[in-house]
């Protein structure tokens, strides 16, 4: 795999971040020493009980030996680097697997760096219950030249949160069959096939389940924050939070104006979510009185305080607390996220400090794009800039280039013509002597404008044609390195990487790469 970058433009979040312009993060990622300065932070007393809290929930796994030694790890205090994302359609999409490969790459970076044991922790967002988020996956349609959206096969929503909605087998069939047949046929299909059929029908067991399969002998230790047994753990801080939600609600507003950010965006004053009636629903406060967001009922602050206590696994953070509780639950030292969640982690810098709970190193995601022997060739065919095609699209190249090819001299004449029937319209109206003679004139200029358009039409229509197959590349190189408008990374599909390229694609890019903020163009 050869390997080039592409820096951020310095005006960008990601370009300000890097150089260090916000002040609402405990350490500065461009200072050096801070992560030998944050290892100096002592584990949490609770530290055992997680550990065999991970261990009970990765039971149903064939744990691979650095499994169980990091497992080990965590209960001897050592630190993590963590990072987390909701549960997608078969892992879907491909920034999930780049988030991984992030908190495994800089693991061991650092645990080479500072000589000691850290280990690579995936958080599984399975409390989200925002079903349409990670109900589809997209995948390339060779013919139509573009990305085409598969929903699963089911009509029913999740309401509570995902780790609670299991497919009946029919669905989870009818998903996997209707997946697989838009797969390339290669001689890897099979497999990934039969692998799918073995997956659990519970939404998140089957993210699982796959995440292990990929990264189990990186040591990769997996948690799902909405397991039960980790929930019963979280009880004191749910409480904590539930009693100081006033503050919290207060903190989190300072710090969005401090940051001068506002990416975060919910309607609740306690920051928390309760299920009830089989609906994950937001609690608020008024008046002393705690609502529902999705029912009529509500509820005294001493009742909803009894409920934690008896049954935590009912309460669910939102975006507001969940960082904070991450951090709260594992002693971290690095955090590793998306552009948007490094973003948002800025605008809860209050909320760390009001909690006197220093953050931890906040690193984003490593960016990968890949480009094959077909696009690599179709690029150099047509002397595009990659690095530009990757982050802006190839819009502006295919302009240009019909532009290079189009008769400008016709162009120029039939806009003169326009320019030229409205003038000489505009005089005729001037002369009209009655309504009605202004309505012939302009509809008479209507139906000459018209006829103008439809001629600028099928010659655009002609130039298209005669330029189909250049016209046609450029729309295939645009679905794989910058589809639906934005970076490969946020559509492309893991699993058609692995079909199309290797069983071991990952380990190959894990291999490869090096932990930079700078977006990498991955050759293969």
């Amino acid at each position: 795999m050869k390997i080039s970058t592409v820096q951020d433009d310095r005006q960008s979040f990601l370009g300000k971040y890097a150089a260090g312009d916000f002040s609402s993060y405990d350490y500065a990622i461009q200072e050096p020493g801070i992560y030998e300065l944050r290892h100096q932070t002592a584990p949490h007393p609770h530290t055992e009980k997680l550990s065999q809290v991970i261990e009970n929930y990765m039971s149903d796994l064939e744990l691979t030996t650095l499994q169980r030694d990091n497992i080990q790890a965590l209960r001897s205090g050592h630190q993590v680097v963590i990072g987390g994302q909701q549960a997608g359609l078969f892992i879907s999409p491909l920034y999930t697997i780049h988030k991984i490969i992030s908190i495994i790459v800089l693991a061991e970076e650092q645990s080479k760096a500072l000589n000691t044991q850290i280990v690579p922790v995936f958080w599984i967002a399975g409390e989200d219950h925002d079903f349409s988020e990670v109900n589809h996956a997209y995948l390339y349609n060779s013919d139509k030249n573009k990305m085409q959206k598969l929903k699963v096969a089911s009509k029913r929503e999740a309401e509570d949160s995902v780790s609670h909605f299991e497919l009946t087998e029919g669905e989870m069939t009818a998903t996997i069959t209707a997946f697989v047949s838009q797969l390339l046929e290669t001689e890897r299909t099979k497999s990934i096939y039969d692998q799918l059929m073995k997956l659990p029908l519970n939404w998140t067991a089957h993210f699982k389940q796959l995440i292990h399969e990929l990264f189990k002998s990186y040591g990769l230790i997996l948690i799902d924050s909405a397991d039960a047994e980790l929930r019963q753990l979280e009880k004191e801080q749910l409480l904590w939070m539930f009693d100081h939600h006033a503050d919290i609600d207060a903190a989190f507003h300072n710090g969005q104006q401090k940051m001068d950010s506002y990416s975060i965006e919910t309607t609740t004053n306690v920051h928390l979510f309760m299920s009830r009636d089989g609906k994950r629903q937001l609690l608020n406060e008024e008046n002393g009185r705690y609502y529902l967001g999705k029912s009529d009922d509500s509820f005294t602050k001493e009742e909803v305080r009894s409920m934690i206590e008896t049954s935590p696994e009912r309460f669910s953070n939102n975006v507001v607390t969940r960082p904070l509780m991450e951090e709260l639950m594992f002693n971290t030292l690095a955090f590793i996220g998306g552009p948007a969640e490094v973003r948002y982690w800025g605008e809860l810098h209050a909320v760390f400090q009001f909690a006197e709970r220093e953050m931890p190193v906040v690193m984003p995601r490593m960016r990968l794009t890949y480009v094959n022997a077909r696009i690599r060739k179709l690029i150099e065919r047509y002397d595009l800039p990659l690095a530009a095609i990757v982050t802006h699209g190839i819009q502006e190249q295919a302009d240009h280039f019909l532009q290079q090819d189009a008769n400008v001299e016709l162009f120029e004449t039939l806009y003169g013509t326009t320019q030229h029937l409205e003038s000489q319209y505009g005089e005729m109206m001037q002369l009209a002597e009655s309504e009605q003679v202004s309505r012939l004139i302009a509809s008479n200029l209507k139906h000459h404008l018209k006829q103008v358009d439809y001629l600028k039409k099928a010659y655009n229509k002609e130039l298209h044609q005669r330029n189909k197959t250049v016209l046609k590349h450029y729309g295939e190189i645009d679905a794989h390195l910058h589809p639906r408008g934005g970076l490969q990374e946020r559509t492309w599909h893991p699993l058609v990487m692995l079909n199309n390229y290797s069983l071991d694609f990952f380990d190959q890019v894990i291999e490869s790469v090096q932990y930079t903020l700078d977006l990498q163009i991955v050759e293969i």
